[in-house]
């Protein structure tokens, strides 16, 4: 189980049968909120592997966000290392899954599992459900919130009478409403950019995209 706060940790097993897989945990515990790193490594068994990329190994999440991630990382014979920053962004049971393909092995997979508990009461879920905006701007910003039921529609929420197009959204959310949101927001351009929308069961993150708009 992994506390409250930042997640850390050295790599330790999960394996595959042609390909091992590592994950830096066998399972996260941690409240709504947390933020952390997460590091995968890849041991190819085959001298003659038939995946000419390190991007033919596929990844997908589920109640988590990946707010950045490394580029692979060759570190030792046939071993290779990436790491991904993430947050615990909705109540329930998540994973992180890598995945490939291949003409030797087939199909493989290792799945971390990522168990997202309610907001603690203190911490940044704490600090945003209050009405106070927990980051700091890579650039400077007027920040502005508004609270409400949420209505979300193929990724784009609506609050209140306002609009925010998400740049990522869970499909969980999809044609959903949510009652008790509260989300920040800066206005550029004469549209609105969330920076996060936070609710009982969501913390969904979206100031990490700010430079892409700026």
């Amino acid at each position: 189980m992994v506390a409250a706060g930042a997640l850390s940790a050295s790599l330790l097993g999960l394996a595959a049968h042609g390909c091992q897989f590592t994950f830096s945990y066998t399972e996260v515990v941690a409240p709504l909120g947390t933020v952390g790193e997460i590091g995968v490594r890849v041991q190819k068994d085959h001298n003659n592997c038939t995946l000419p990329s390190m991007d033919d190994y596929l990844f997908d999440w589920e109640n988590i966000q990946v707010l950045g991630e490394t580029a692979w990382e060759e570190i030792g014979n046939d071993l290779y290392e990436k790491w991904f920053q993430v947050s615990l962004s909705a109540v329930g049971d998540g994973y992180l899954r890598i995945s490939k393909t291949c003409t030797k092995e087939g199909y493989e997979e290792a799945v971390l599992p990522i168990g997202v508990l309610a907001g603690a009461d203190e911490g940044s879920w704490m600090e945003a459900s209050s009405g106070t905006y927990p980051f700091e701007l890579p650039v400077s910003r007027s920040i502005e919130s508004v609270t409400g039921t949420g209505q979300f529609d193929h990724g784009v929420l609506q609050v209140q009478g306002l609009t925010f197009a998400l740049p990522t959204s869970m499909p969980a959310l999809e044609n959903s409403t949510v009652e008790g949101l509260r989300v920040y927001y800066v206005e550029q351009s004469d549209r609105l950019v969330p920076l996060l929308v936070v609710g009982d069961e969501l913390f969904l993150r979206y100031d990490h995209r700010l430079g892409d708009d700026a």
